[in-house]
């Protein structure tokens, strides 16, 4: 009976072939979960800006949402005028509603920029308002969310408040 065992040789191979697999298991797995994690804040600003879009509309009230570096704020605007305070007061009052409506807290790894319109480069928000008119109109505008792995991007259109580009990258 000739029996024969693995050279060193062949099980050196056969352990290099299951660190490829494991190294490239590990980085999809790594990319995933750096998109889960960018793409939470950007679905919940997707929401806040369709439930804006619609809420000036439905009350012919201009809506804003705040983007603050750590929270993302929808709220009704406020009103400049006294006799439009008051209104506008009573109304939330009939409505339940306190002087924020929503709000959502930015994950500290993540890292939000913004750019408007007519801006050439993106910048931290300091804080930035984007603003829903009653006729349902907003600004078109930018926004990105960026970990140390990966960056998310979007455009939202002026006219529906949906987004109409998405980029996501993955960094090496």
């Amino acid at each position: 009976m000739n029996r024969r065992a693995f050279t060193l040789m062949e099980m050196l191979v056969a352990l290099a072939i299951i660190s490829v697999i494991v190294a490239g298991g590990f980085v999809a797995t790594r990319s995933l979960n750096e998109e889960r994690t960018l793409r939470a804040p950007l679905n919940e600003l997707r929401l806040m800006a369709k439930k804006a879009w619609q809420q000036s509309m439905q009350e012919q009230r201009a809506w804003q949402i705040v983007l603050r570096k750590d929270k993302i704020i929808i709220q009704p605007k406020q009103a400049v005028l006294p006799e439009d305070q008051k209104l506008f007061k009573d109304a939330d009052a009939q409505l339940n509603r306190g002087p924020g409506v929503e709000s959502y807290d930015i994950d500290p790894e993540v890292r939000m920029e913004v750019k408007h319109w007519n801006e050439e480069s993106w910048h931290d928000p300091r804080p930035d308002i984007w603003l829903f008119e009653h006729s349902g109109l907003c600004e078109p505008i930018s926004v990105r969310f960026i970990t140390d792995y990966a960056v998310v991007s979007v455009q939202f259109d002026p006219l529906t408040a949906a987004v109409t580009n998405e980029t996501f990258e993955a960094n090496k």
